[in-house]
């Protein structure tokens, strides 16, 4: 008797490494500019949690700094425009102290240029205040540059639901901080509670940090023009 054929076994499929290498902005050589551009602010958007898996543990921070500066840049000037806004808007209900103050004619031109500045000035307070609350709760190592990257696409990202009439601002802010706690949740694990906490604290280290910033360089420039 012949013995009877073995029914052939299946071919296992083949496993696709898990490749670390993204988010798309940071392949734009091999992408193309606007490309890479599109395809982040939409994996960041639809896909949040797998863009986060993907993203490169140990890269710099410059283009996610150059992601979120002008994503930001662009919806502040688009807003910005269509306010038509002047040196009286500002505080159109204290004449006096816009007296006192001497703004400029052309503050929303000084607006416009201080604007960038403010950004990067945020960006890194804010990642240093996330960074610093978890430190302060003892939770495990986490890098600096790593958590300036998840803030720093997510707020960029977020801030283009700024262009919403009425509601953009309010989308705009729960959109950063839904794309921070996946951030975190997917590359570290972290839970909603520890977030939240993380997150309340971070929010006061930032906004101190912030005004003690303003407050040096508003003091320094008072300084140097009474120098000069």
């Amino acid at each position: 008797m012949s013995q009877m054929e073995q029914p052939e076994k299946p071919e296992k499929p083949e496993i696709l490494p898990f490749i670390i290498d993204g988010p798309p902005w940071e392949k734009k050589h091999e992408l193309g500019f606007f490309v890479a551009f599109i395809e982040t602010i939409k994996a960041f958007l639809l896909r949040p949690a797998a863009t986060f898996s993907v993203m490169r543990r140990n890269a710099g921070i410059s283009d996610a700094l150059v992601y979120t500066l002008a994503i930001q840049v662009f919806t502040f000037l688009w807003t910005f425009t269509l306010a038509e806004p002047d040196a009286e808007m500002f505080l159109p209900q204290n004449p006096e102290l816009r007296d006192m103050l001497d703004l400029p004619e052309n503050f929303s031109q000084i607006m416009v240029l201080a604007y960038p500045i403010s950004v990067i000035l945020l960006q890194f307070i804010s990642a240093f205040g996330v960074h610093l609350s978890l430190k302060w709760r003892g939770l495990q190592t986490y890098d600096f540059t790593l958590i300036f990257r998840i803030f720093a696409y997510a707020s960029g990202t977020a801030s283009l639901l700024i262009l919403l009439p009425i509601v953009g601002g309010m989308f705009s802010l729960g959109m950063t901080i839904y794309l921070g706690y996946v951030g975190l949740r997917t590359i570290y694990a972290m839970d909603a509670g520890s977030f939240m906490i993380t997150a309340i604290m971070a929010l006061f280290l930032t906004l101190g940090l912030y005004l003690l910033s303003v407050l040096g360089i508003t003091i320094f420039i008072l300084i140097v023009s009474i120098i000069f």
